[in-house]
């Protein structure tokens, strides 16, 4: 019904004030006294409407096309009413079809169209603000930023701000190039008219861009100044105090701003943010008790002071600020999910557990993974598959993520075996997933399937040829379980020119190089990876090279450390074992 209205509302209006743009022509095979009688009919429709200015009549089949649109709109096809006015938009070249036919355009959702019609609109009336203001968003949405501008400005003169505030938005999402070309034509705006508050706002966001901090400080500070009720004018300035090397007068500045616009939350959401950048936590304290106490119904506020708290170690204190949020309608789902962390770092498995099945947006995700690891680290992995599978049924678009949480939990309980049907069940809903096809390669490795693993591994190369993780996985299982050791190093290698730095491809070439009997470059390499990263499996792979080097103390010492840190890794104990040490 709603639609029905919509569609509705515009008709009268679009027949009675559309004019023809040139003579009517009959209908074809229609004698010329029934176009006259047609003609005489409608003028006088009009004249009985109260229209009071020249009116040309739509020939017959026009008005027919229309009527039929606006009934199909009725029975809710929209396609249909959007095809018949974009044929009569152009058989009539009426501003009043186009535009009716650019808002039908519009509804419908068909960016296409409804740009094409507004453009359409614009050439024929080019004073209509709302033409205008129809244009810029299609160009917008279209990624159009630059053809937006002129319609944009055209709508700030008529004192109208709202479609350059989202040009600016979209301006600084567009690439270098073409958001430079913008940043050009914004500041020819800026000669031309130095006091538009928008005008110099937009100014400061695209110079701050391009990383022209100074510059857009200055400009900030203006924008500030001329429209002090706006909170993103305070939030850019503050910025850019802090990345100008002033965090200090960036917080007072948003502290002065809580202060004149106390109840914005996106005032305290920034500060709270500001704060925590510092990783200060002595700071963020001494900020936020005094400020919580001021404003205490600020939930963005409290909740920095919850995380404050807990940060520092004050669980009871954390803990009762994040239970004053967690029925707050904005932020107690973060309020639950922060909360539900405290409990279990707490010891408070069921109370956590009732926490994380309540979070429902934001860290839905996490939640859901702790949920289902708690349940599975209490015994019960039945439960937690049962709730991942109730989760994937709720929501299909996280459904390659609840796979890749299940296998995980499965491949912990050492189920290689189920992990590896599951991941295949996933693959058969989703069998472009490059997550999933990297899951079930470490299930086919567990299982001793290199084949497999191989066949998974290249299912992802062929794909995505610079994918760091697969190169490094395929080069470190062929070292580990095969004789093809040129062309793992050569993988490895490769994963490595693309990650430098990453400790686990790292560990990979030292795993190869120890493989192909190359002791002091793999020790090299493998002690390389351990200062990067404190990992059970480095710490496997040092030791045993070098005990096979003779260096039997420092193998147990590097041993027994990464024990005491991963009491229960098998890696280590089985390389103990293997190489035949005493424990």
């Amino acid at each position: 019904m709603i639609r029905a209205i919509r569609l509705l509302a515009g008709l009268g209006m679009v027949l009675l004030t559309a004019c023809a743009v040139g003579p009517v022509a009959p209908s074809a095979g229609a004698g010329s006294g029934t176009a006259d009688a047609d003609a005489a009919a409608e003028q006088a429709a009009v004249a009985r409407a109260g229209g009071d200015y020249p009116v040309r009549p739509f020939p017959t089949q026009t008005l027919s096309a229309l009527l039929a649109a606006e009934l199909a709109g009725v029975r809710g096809d929209v396609g249909f009413a959007l095809a018949q006015y974009r044929a009569q938009a152009r058989t009539t070249g009426d501003p009043g079809v186009i535009a009716r036919a650019a808002h039908i355009a519009q509804y419908a959702g068909d960016e296409v169209a409804a740009t094409e019609l507004a453009e359409q609109w614009v050439a024929l009336e080019p004073d209509n603000p709302q033409a205008r203001e129809l244009l810029a968003a299609g160009l917008l949405l279209g990624g159009r930023a630059a053809d937006a501008l002129p319609h944009a400005v055209f709508l700030l003169r008529q004192g109208d701000g709202q479609a350059f505030r989202q040009l600016t938005a979209a301006a600084a999402k567009q690439p270098v190039e073409e958001r430079r070309k913008l940043l050009a034509a914004y500041q020819e705006l800026l000669r031309e008219t130095p006091d538009d508050a928008e005008v110099v706002f937009g100014t400061a966001l695209l110079l701050w861009e391009e990383q022209r901090v100074a510059e857009a400080r200055a400009l900030a500070e203006r924008a500030v100044r001329a429209r002090p009720e706006e909170p993103a004018r305070h939030l850019l300035y503050a910025q850019l105090l802090d990345e100008s090397g002033l965090p200090g007068e960036a917080l007072d500045h948003l502290e002065q701003a809580l202060r004149e616009h106390a109840g914005d939350a996106s005032f305290s959401r920034a500060y709270v943010r500001l704060l925590f950048a510092r990783n200060d936590v002595a700071l963020a304290l001494a900020r936020l008790v005094p400020l919580v106490e001021r404003y205490p119904e600020d939930p963005a506020l409290r909740f920095g002071l919850a995380l404050a708290y807990r940060e520092s170690g004050q669980r009871a204190r954390a803990r009762e600020q994040f239970e004053r949020l967690i029925e707050d309608p904005e932020i107690g789902d973060d309020a639950r999910f922060h909360l539900a962390q405290v409990l279990e770092a707490a010891g408070d498995v069921p109370g956590a557990v009732a926490l994380y099945r309540r979070v429902q947006k934001g860290y839905w995700l996490p939640a859901t993974a702790r949920l289902a690891g708690l349940l599975a680290d209490s015994g019960d992995l039945p439960a937690a598959r049962r709730h991942l599978d109730e989760a994937r049924a709720l929501r299909a678009e996280n459904a390659v993520a609840l796979y890749q949480i299940e296998a995980e939990l499965l491949m912990r309980a050492a189920a290689y075996r189920e992990a590896r049907e599951l991941l295949t069940q996933g693959l058969a809903h989703h069998p472009d997933s490059i997550e999933l096809l990297y899951a079930r390669s470490l299930a086919h490795e567990k299982l001793g399937d290199i084949a497999a693993v191989e066949a998974d591994l290249r299912a992802i190369l062929a794909v995505d040829t610079e994918n760091a993780s697969a190169l490094n996985a395929l080069g470190y299982s062929l070292a580990n379980h095969t004789d093809r050791f040129d062309e793992a190093q050569t993988l490895i290698e490769k994963a490595l020119a693309l990650e430098p730095d990453d400790a686990a491809i790292i560990d990979s070439l030292g795993w190869v190089l120890y493989r192909r009997g190359e002791h002091q470059r793999a020790l090299a390499e493998l002690q390389r990876a351990a200062a990067l990263l404190p990992d059970p499996e480095v710490a496997a792979h040092l030791g045993e090279v070098l005990w096979v080097m003779g260096e039997h103390e420092r193998a147990r010492s590097i041993w027994g450390e990464a024990l005491k840190q991963f009491p229960d890794d098998r890696l280590i104990r089985e390389t103990m074992h293997r190489l035949q040490v005493d424990s």
